[in-house]
């Protein structure tokens, strides 16, 4: 997995090394000896007195036999016997030597250094009860300590969100506890968010992960706790058991923080949906902007950063949210809203967050089509700041970006008010009115002219048409407009006049 690096699975038991050191049960190891042979875990004690115990093994177990169907006298028996735990999965074979046999069998010993199976000697005063109690302690204390450890987990968890810790804080905890990842999905396996940032999370494991103990590492909890519904809360571990315990107890405070933050979400949007109405009509007075940014949270007089995304097919119940999450990380206020095919976020924090925002989307959520604009200081300039990311946003787009603090859109929308819709509407009213009755193509025609810097040559190529075609439709503009199109002046006539047609 990618933006993590995994620690070893460690499961629940206890090392050949423990049950070695412990004087009171005064085991040795007969066979050559590793660090990495110590450092098997046991994860159970199975006395078994079968020459074929595999079936009745699961892995992890210690295996104590006296052999007592076995003849020393057919070293292949041995051999077989040592193969066959050896691919169940036993940690290691502990031989206690009786009355049937008065010392380890050498055969025995053979296979299991032939095969790289530790051995034990299990002296003949130290039963097999005794032993195995030993290690069932140790278990059961190793797994009230990971049980505490969950605990402590989740009060430090609760503690940051009383706090007002963002998402991505709750799951670095997470993840730093089950030496991991840990992320929140929504239903569509969309990331809301993710520790660390640039985890990844295929959708096929995270599914199986939900119907399975385990896969691969992948640990999933349904959020439903709380109210927080299609949402899942994933893990990625090699220790699956630490793991397993430590989200299933972070899970309910995750869903709780998580349905808080939905529930802001949506009366946010409520509110903001006016400051929009607001925002793209320019006949609403300074004053009423600034009321209602007030109303849904924002200071008017703070900087603020615009934040205009374009989900496009990636939309997703959780994109929204993953966004103000991100801006989050740099602006502890932020508002949302969801108009048209377009999201809106007003981000207000430090005196000039927008770099730091664009930042943390080039990293939190590359190759999305995000604008990143201001700051603006007051609710006009907000206006004009969001003009100018409107105009930035492009289709070709596939990064975020940051917009033209200086653009002629934004030098309009300052100015914009209903006079100037008006009169920008009955100024090209006769090119309209000529295309409706006519059938042509006036209105494209101007608009090629002006994306082409007045060059006759590029517009004709924009339209696809002959030189002498666009010479005799300039003419026909210039005479309708009662304009020179040759001049500086008319050109900046009809762009303002575009410009303000299109804001309305």
């Amino acid at each position: 997995m990618h933006g993590a690096q995994l620690v070893r699975e460690d499961k629940v038991g206890v090392s050949l090394s423990q049950i070695l050191a412990e004087d009171v049960l005064e085991l040795t190891m007969v066979t050559p000896s590793s660090v990495e042979l110590l450092e098997r875990v046991i994860r159970w004690v199975a006395p078994i007195e079968l020459r074929d115990p595999a079936p009745f093994l699961r892995g992890g177990e210690l295996v104590l036999t006296t052999g007592a169907l076995f003849d020393v006298a057919i070293p292949q028996v041995w051999d077989g016997y040592v193969n066959r735990i050896l691919h169940s999965g036993a940690t290691a074979i502990g031989f206690s030597a009786s009355l049937i046999h008065p010392q380890i069998p050498r055969a025995l010993l053979d296979a299991c250094v032939r095969y790289g199976m530790p051995l034990l000697s299990v002296p003949n005063h130290i039963s097999f009860i005794r032993v195995n109690e030993f290690v069932a302690d140790l278990i059961v204390a190793d797994r009230f300590k990971d049980v505490r450890r969950a605990g402590d987990l989740a009060a430090q968890l609760a503690h940051a969100i009383s706090n007002g810790a963002p998402p991505a804080a709750l799951l670095q905890q997470i993840a730093e506890e089950i030496n991991g990842a840990a992320a929140i999905l929504d239903i569509d396996g969309g990331v809301v968010a993710t520790w660390p940032t640039d985890a990844e999370w295929p959708s096929v494991d995270i599914l199986q992960a939900l119907t399975t103990t385990s896969s691969d590492g992948y640990l999933s909890v349904a959020l439903d706790q709380a109210g927080a519904y299609d949402h899942i809360l994933v893990a990625h571990s090699l220790q699956t058991d630490k793991a397993r315990l430590a989200i299933a107890s972070a899970a309910t405070l995750v869903a709780i923080d998580l349905n808080t933050r939905l529930r802001e979400e949506s009366s946010s949007a409520s509110r903001m949906k006016d400051v929009v109405d607001a925002l793209t009509d320019w006949t609403t007075p300074a004053a009423t902007l600034t009321r209602l940014l007030r109303v849904a949270g924002l200071g008017a007089d703070v900087p603020t950063v615009v934040i205009l995304a374009h989900p496009g097919s990636t939309y997703s119940p959780g994109y929204s949210l993953r966004l103000r999450l991100a801006a989050q990380l740099t602006s502890p206020i932020v508002r949302s809203v969801r108009f048209g095919e377009l999201l809106l976020l007003l981000a207000q924090g430090e005196a000039d967050g927008t770099e730091d925002v664009l930042e943390t989307f080039l990293r939190v959520m590359p190759g999305r089509r995000i604008v990143v604009a201001g700051p603006a200081h007051d609710a006009e300039e907000i206006r004009m700041v969001f003009a100018s990311a409107q105009m930035e946003l492009s289709p070709d787009q596939n990064t975020p970006k940051r917009a033209r603090a200086f653009h002629l859109t934004s030098i309009v929308a300052a100015s914009a008010g209903r006079g100037g819709q008006r009169a920008s509407k009955a100024f090209l009213n006769p090119l309209v009115d000529h295309d409706e009755r006519h059938g042509t193509e006036l209105v494209a025609t101007l608009r090629a002219y002006l994306r082409s810097d007045g060059k006759p040559i590029r517009a004709a190529k924009m339209l696809y048409i002959h030189r002498n075609t666009l010479r005799y439709r300039t003419e026909q503009v210039s005479r309708l407009l009662s304009l020179d199109l040759d001049t500086l002046d008319a050109l900046l006539i009809c762009e303002l006049a575009f410009r303000l047609h299109d804001m309305h």
